[in-house]
């Protein structure tokens, strides 16, 4: 049960935001109380809030000369899709445009078949 009663909740958030936060506990508390929840992740290697704040607080500073914003580059990450298998989630990564809604139907179902959920 989620706030919205038994219908899917669906979380998007970008790869910076989704790493900076507690996976590990989100995850086991997920898996211990089962909502119908559907994680999204939109990696682009970054942590662009650091950026945009490198920028906005300090537009003459070392960063802005010199290109390089500590703190921002993610591109040593592990592989998100696969962050949830340790507790019983599947993760898909996607790479096309293509590939993006066949990825996200069978995301939801498998979220409505776990939740036993119909829409």
């Amino acid at each position: 049960m989620t706030a919205v009663g038994d219908r899917p909740v669906v979380y998007t958030v970008g790869d910076g935001a989704f790493l900076y936060n507690p996976i590990v506990q989100s995850l086991e508390a997920s898996r211990s109380h089962h909502p119908p929840l559907l994680i999204v992740v939109f990696n682009n290697g970054q942590y662009r809030s650091m950026k945009m704040n490198h920028l906005r607080f300090y537009p003459g500073g070392a960063a802005v000369g010199t290109g390089e914003f500590l703190g921002v580059d993610l591109s040593g990450q592990p592989e998100l899709s696969e962050l949830g298998a340790p507790f019983d989630m599947r993760g898909e990564a996607v790479t096309r445009l293509d590939e993006l809604v066949p990825a996200l139907d069978r995301a939801l179902n498998a979220v409505l078949e776990l939740a036993l959920i119909t829409i």
